[in-house]
């Protein structure tokens, strides 16, 4: 007996299979991860909105990708990261910063790194952070804002990790060549 059900545009209740067919129309398929939630009105409409909302931050595609990698990486989340090595090479992440996130290795560029290791430190710490880590992140040229817009991308892909990891969602064909495993990550302390 399965716990949760890949909905479609087709099958998912009429409000949300809207919504499902509106991200299909988007992104040119419905990702598993929106798929189980169909059945939930509230649940998708919350998790498309926060992934709007981020999207609309003043990071860069290839920075908001490098949030939800390293929060995925730091939860373990197979599917997420995954999903989102391909949305990173659609938006043309250089291959050594994939490869860096995907191990949860160090990257090259200054900026970019201290981007990966705050998002990284908060999600370890639970926002228990310090006043060290936050003046790091700001100090490579990051605003007070841009704190507030990280912790957005965590938020919203705790979300996407929680679920994913919980349902042991399948991976889509379209990321199955971005196949991860947690062992993959040198999970640094």
């Amino acid at each position: 007996m399965s716990l949760y059900t890949l909905y479609t545009p087709q099958t998912a209740p009429a409000v949300t299979g809207e919504i499902l067919s509106g991200l299909r129309k988007m992104i040119g398929f419905v990702p598993n991860v929106f798929a189980i939630m169909g059945s939930s009105e509230p649940v998708l409409r919350a998790f498309v909105e926060l992934t709007t909302r981020f999207g609309q931050t003043s990071l860069s595609p290839v920075e908001q990708e490098i949030v939800h990698i390293a929060v995925s990486v730091e939860n373990g989340c197979e599917y997420c990261v995954a999903g989102h090595s391909a949305f990173a090479k659609m938006k043309n992440m250089p291959d050594e910063i994939l490869a860096e996130l995907r191990r949860n290795g160090t990257i090259a560029d200054p900026q970019l790194a201290a981007l990966h290791d705050f998002t990284r430190e908060v999600v370890r710490k639970r926002g228990h952070i310090g006043r060290d880590a936050l003046q790091k992140f700001m100090s490579a040229g990051y605003s007070a804002d841009q704190v507030q817009e990280v912790i957005l991308g965590i938020s919203e892909k705790t979300f996407s990790n929680l679920t994913s990891v919980v349902f042991n969602i399948p991976l889509d064909l379209e990321f199955s060549k971005h196949r991860w495993h947690p062992s993959a990550g040198a999970r640094a302390a």
